[in-house]
């Protein structure tokens, strides 16, 4: 196949090494335990959440645990106070109909956890540029030293502010793609199912010291033919964040000090201060991030990039018998889902122990999403 080198932009590193960032020296945690916020107030007409918990120490392997019965508001320049109300444990939702972000306002949130008081400092909502575009390719990549290759899509983005406003920017985003078993016997609702799942990495760009505020073609994601991801029909919604110079510091240093995948909110061995703190007990160490940031979307469809059609066989565990016979070893829990002959010979069935290889509702959504159709047909 031919080969292809792919020249990517990677906006950490290289926006990271134009700019004047200053080193950061993570403080080693030694509370017991630690508020961590996770927060953000946008521009966009939706209910906006803040997500307190209370982390472990780096020895403990308990996950986070909610921070609940928390008072929490957000205020504004002006004095005027928004409260959040607990929807489940340590979620804290806005009232949309009551509050919404202001490009140009400032806002500060407020925390009374178990007597104790915590603020951000004051963040300014700036406007988000719109995304340009969202492109994607299908490449070979080399997987080892003797030239093996594999088939990868690979998602970019470009963007740019003609306004020179915005010199910070963060980008999450959500991938969502169509499941379909490829088992003849079992029925259109059991075979044809949705699936989504959001972003974990951290993917931040600092143009400063750029003559424009362009990023192109920044890559996203990067995914082969492992994932059921490009088997058909696949759509990634991209939110872009106009941040604060301070805020990128805060994601560049949890980058930095972070070991895993997971980003943030998994344990993290060393403390990286944000902008909230306790002040009720100055010395009280607090983790996390309120973010305000003016937000602007895009969304992309791809159909069939990597279409594979065994995939799904190969993850399931079964026996081919006679048609109409079920195998005595795989007992009453079995389950034909599939059909065949061989060079017109009688027919055979495949049987599965695997509950979730007869209906895909097991594992992800049967309902369809409302843009679908509309996306992928337009």
């Amino acid at each position: 196949m031919k080969r292809k080198t792919i020249n990517t932009i990677s906006a950490i590193v290289v926006l990271l090494a134009s700019s004047c960032i200053s080193q950061f020296t993570p403080d080693i945690v030694t509370q017991e335990r630690y508020l961590t916020v996770d927060g953000l107030v946008t521009d966009a007409d939706s209910r906006y959440r803040i997500k307190l918990t209370l982390s472990r120490p780096l020895e403990e392997t308990a996950l986070e645990v909610p921070a609940r019965g928390a008072s929490v508001s957000v205020i504004d320049g002006d004095g005027r106070s928004w409260q959040f109300s607990e929807t489940k444990p340590g979620i804290y939702l806005s009232d949309s109909t009551l509050f919404r972000g202001m490009p140009g306002e400032t806002y500060t949130l407020r925390i009374n956890h178990e007597g104790r008081q915590y603020e951000s400092s004051p963040c300014l909502l700036r406007a988000a540029p719109p995304v340009d575009t969202l492109t994607h390719e299908v490449y070979d990549r080399e997987i080892n030293a003797e030239g093996d290759t594999e088939s990868v899509v690979r998602v970019a983005l470009h963007t740019v502010d003609p306004e020179r406003d915005s010199h910070y920017f963060r980008w999450t985003f959500l991938e969502t793609w169509e499941i379909r078993l490829t088992f003849n016997l079992l029925t259109y609702e059991q075979r044809v199912c949705w699936t989504s799942e959001e972003s974990h990495a951290i993917l931040v760009a600092n143009t400063e010291a750029l003559s424009e505020d362009r990023i192109t073609d920044l890559t996203l994601t990067v995914f082969n033919d492992d994932t059921d991801r490009g088997q058909n029909r696949y759509s990634m919604l991209v939110n872009q964040y106009s941040i604060s110079r301070e805020e990128y510091e805060f994601w560049d240093n949890v980058m930095r000090v972070s070991e895993t995948t997971g980003g943030l909110y998994d344990v993290i061995p060393a403390a990286v201060p944000g902008n909230v703190k306790c002040t009720s007990d100055p010395d009280e160490l607090v983790l996390g991030y309120f973010s305000v940031s003016g937000v602007s979307n895009k969304r992309i469809f791809i159909k069939n990039p990597l279409y594979v059609p065994d995939l799904y066989i190969d993850k399931c565990t079964y026996e081919s018998v006679p048609a109409g016979i079920y195998s005595p070893g795989l007992g009453l829990n079995a389950w034909a889902i599939h059909e065949y002959s061989i060079d017109d010979g009688p027919k055979r069935w495949i049987i599965t122990l695997d509950v979730g290889c007869t209906d895909c509702g097991y594992f992800a959504s049967r309902v369809k999403p409302d843009y679908w159709d509309a996306g992928f047909y337009k």
